[in-house]
């Protein structure tokens, strides 16, 4: 065979050389996600206004439940002004219960609070205002405290906050008591829950 000669298998028609293949079409895929992340993770924390407000209602839904947005709630100019804490109560079948605290970041060490940092966006972002992971989050607290001895019959999600103090008066002062609190939801555990 000639060397400017190539068989029937290489030689494309022009009919297939618009056609992607697999691998193309794989990396179209990426690199469109890859788009869609940065323009939505820049559109998100830009600040407010009518035009963001417009754009993301449509995909809102999207980033959230594919887990890409951001939140930057410390920073100026509206930082967060409430310290926000969940723990469940838990109810077991023998009639005895028992308080398990979400992890606080302030009680543990740099290196856990590094690892553990999303605990604390889960319980202040997601936990406290999507209604929707409650009965899930429920179950999983029935789940971890289930032994042989005792199971567990209702979970009561609770919230507590406090407000958080200005930097003027608060430096250097401890956080101030949870006294505001709130049951949010009640669970009652069944048996295909522990499984």
């Amino acid at each position: 065979m000639a060397q400017n000669e190539h068989s029937p298998e290489e030689v494309q028609s022009p009919g297939n050389l618009s056609t992607p293949g697999p691998e193309k079409l794989r990396r179209i895929v990426i690199s469109l996600f890859i788009v869609f992340y940065i323009a939505a993770i820049t559109l998100w924390i830009s600040p407010w206004s009518r035009a963001k407000q417009l754009l993301l209602e449509p995909v809102s839904d999207q980033i959230y439940f594919m887990g890409v947005w951001q939140g930057f709630g410390v920073f100026a100019p509206d930082p967060r002004t409430n310290n926000i804490r969940i723990y469940a109560t838990i109810t077991f079948d023998d009639g005895s219960s028992k308080i398990w605290h979400y992890p606080s970041m302030e009680k543990l060490g740099y290196l856990e609070r590094y690892c553990r940092e999303h605990y604390r966006k889960f319980g202040n972002d997601c936990l406290n205002s999507t209604e929707l992971l409650w009965r899930d989050f429920a179950r999983f607290v029935a789940r971890k405290h289930d032994s042989k001895s005792k199971h567990p019959r209702t979970i009561a999600l609770v919230r507590t906050w406090s407000e958080t103090l200005p930097i003027e008066e608060g430096l250097g002062k401890p956080n101030p008591d949870q006294s505001n609190k709130y049951q949010f939801y009640l669970y009652r555990v069944t048996a295909e829950d522990l499984k």
